[in-house]
């Protein structure tokens, strides 16, 4: 029985491996720093996350069934903004809730208005 020699761990292998990588790499882009929210930051999150239920609420169940439902290009466009919305901003940052109940809540006596 013969064996092959593995020729990636010789010399000669690993020069064969290099030619096929690129001479250069150019890497365009920006860096950027970590983005961070504090306590007042998440309580406006949680104020927003609640007016944005009570606005999906009013055109879920109001406007959106005045305007003939969801046949109507409109009403089914108005409904898919509210559903990316709440999707695309992680529901207002809903696993960092907790951290804005910390310090107050927006428009409450003791939170900010």
């Amino acid at each position: 029985m013969q064996r092959k020699q593995d020729i990636s761990s010789t010399p000669q292998g690993q020069h064969q491996n290099a030619s096929h990588l690129p001479q250069t790499a150019v890497i365009e882009g920006e860096i950027l720093g970590e983005a961070v929210l504090d306590a007042r930051d998440m309580s406006y999150m949680n104020f927003a996350r609640i007016e944005h239920a009570k606005l999906s609420k009013i055109l879920l169940q109001f406007v959106i069934p005045a305007m003939g439902g969801y046949e109507n290009q409109m009403a089914s466009d108005i409904a898919r903004h509210l559903e990316q919305i709440q999707t695309f901003s992680g529901n207002y940052c809903w696993r960092h809730r907790h951290l804005g109940a910390s310090h107050g809540v927006v428009g409450e006596a003791g939170g900010e208005k």
